[in-house]
């Protein structure tokens, strides 16, 4: 698996999803417990896990509105050179959303864990947007 390609639609607006994703009061709701990240291309995000003892870097590389939203990874050592794409695409019902994790050094067994990981975030994410609650924080099966 050299990609991580995911696809589903949300039922909330563009402009809705893509603040979800960008904006550090809202990515807590769903993903991390703490967030810091500037809504800047160059700036750098960083997303703690586990009450502050597992950290990831991303540098976002790319902001277009309300269409695409695109992170560099920094951290952890394994994803460094990843990239994580949000492309976003309006629907009579919501957002259809194409996740990309590509970029990998290594394919290895870490990707999988790292795809499960995706599939609980992105699952919280529409949670969150459909319904006003994620899961944010460790998924299962993860030290």
């Amino acid at each position: 698996m050299s990609a991580i390609v995911e696809e589903l639609t949300i039922e909330a607006a563009p402009q809705r999803f893509r603040g979800a994703i960008i904006k550090p009061d809202e990515i807590v709701q769903w993903r991390a417990y703490e967030a810091r990240v500037k809504p800047e291309v160059g700036s750098l995000a960083e997303f703690r896990f586990r009450q502050g003892t597992f950290i990831m870097q991303f540098e976002v590389a790319e902001l277009d509105q309300d269409e695409n939203v695109r992170w560099n990874s920094k951290s952890p050592p394994q994803w460094a050179g990843s990239s994580v794409t949000w492309q976003l695409t309006p629907v009579h019902n919501g957002t259809k959303l194409i996740f990309t994790h590509d970029g990998f050094a290594q394919v290895d067994e870490a990707n999988e864990r790292t795809r499960g990981a995706w599939v609980y975030f992105l699952a919280s994410l529409k949670s969150y947007l459909e319904t006003g609650k994620g899961t944010p924080g460790t998924p299962p099966g993860f030290k």
